[in-house]
């Protein structure tokens, strides 16, 4: 089933591909949504805090650091964020799918460790079958949209495994 129908009509290329996901991410859900008074054009440079990060810098960009932003911008747009523990895998995984019944799209952070990446990545889940998630991972060098199927005990296990990924977010409001 998927989380929101249509969903490649709101696929937006993320302009910084190493720092970007969450700002792509957020505005791919509230251009689903059909909000309105929102610079969608800006949006991604608007809300992406470590676009400029320097050497040495912390990293800014976070679900809620960046969720806040927007809601001091635009006070109706609320989005959630949930973090797992470990062991917890089952139940990231349980919310995850209740999101997707109710065609809320949800976006994951998933550690790269398994895919031989480093850290996480933090995409939409668009699609979903009695055994797998279908992750819009990004758009490639020829505008392609690039998605993984991900079988939904593999989430779970590398949700329990590897450190990072243990977030998700939605539009709460």
């Amino acid at each position: 089933m998927s989380a929101f129908p249509d969903w490649q009509k709101y696929v937006v290329k993320q302009k910084q591909p190493a720092t970007g996901c969450i700002p792509t991410g957020y505005q791919m859900i509230l251009m689903a949504a059909g909000t309105k008074g929102v610079d969608f054009d800006k949006f991604q440079d608007e809300f992406d805090f470590d676009k400029d990060l320097k050497p040495g810098e912390s990293p800014r960009n976070n679900f809620d650091s960046v969720a806040e932003a927007i809601r001091v911008k635009h006070p109706n747009i609320h989005f959630k964020h949930i973090c797992f523990p470990k062991n917890e895998g089952s139940k990231k995984l349980e919310l995850v799918e209740n999101l997707i019944l109710q065609r809320k799209p949800v976006l994951i952070s998933l550690a790269l460790a398994p895919f031989a990446g480093r850290g996480w990545h933090i995409m939409p889940v668009v699609d979903s079958s009695s055994d797998s998630l279908t992750l819009f991972w990004g758009i490639d060098d020829h505008g392609t949209a690039d998605i993984k199927m991900l079988n939904k005990a593999d989430f779970v296990h590398i949700h329990e495994r590897f450190q990072g990924g243990d977030d998700i977010a939605f539009l709460e409001q």
